[in-house]
């Protein structure tokens, strides 16, 4: 992984809890659109930026994590120094530009099974913008929502 940091390791752990993330996750809502054929496919992430909620930055820019989105599953796969990590994810599109993802299968944070987080995203010819929306109520202690940010460029799927 190619990190640039703003914060001290700590952040390194994080990002790497959130990298699987960057694509998935919020409450879904009870009359789900179709599935968006222009989101369906692979993706390769070229960058993802996640903020943490002290505020403080970690950025991979290595393109070792890459997205399947089927009809209603989204899979992510990233590289790690200890492996392959994988994570499913059963999502549905909420809204226009926005789909909600609830985690139903890790190799490594099997402690978020079953949370859901929403993400915007946009698709422009073969790239896809996505970032995640922050929860409908916001924290109460001071701080910054946790944020992921994610491009990522489509690639035939193997």
């Amino acid at each position: 992984w190619a990190f640039r940091r703003s914060s001290p390791p700590s952040a390194m752990k994080c990002f790497a809890r959130w990298c699987a993330l960057p694509l998935c996750l919020a409450a879904l809502a009870s009359h789900a659109a179709a599935p968006d054929p222009e989101l369906a496919g692979c993706w390769r992430a070229t960058k993802i930026v996640l903020t943490t909620q002290d505020g403080t930055t970690a950025e991979d820019s290595s393109g070792r994590c890459t997205m399947r989105f089927g009809d209603e599953q989204l899979q992510s796969n990233c590289m790690t120094a200890q492996g392959m990590t994988t994570t499913t994810y059963r999502y549905r599109i909420t809204r226009p530009q926005v789909y909600a993802a609830t985690m139903a299968g890790s190799s490594f944070r099997t402690e978020m099974l079953g949370s859901t987080r929403e993400y915007s995203y946009q698709v422009t010819g073969d790239q896809l913008r996505t970032v995640s929306v922050p929860p409908a109520t916001a924290p109460a202690a001071p701080g910054v929502t946790p944020r992921v940010v994610t491009e990522a460029a489509r690639m035939p799927c193997p």
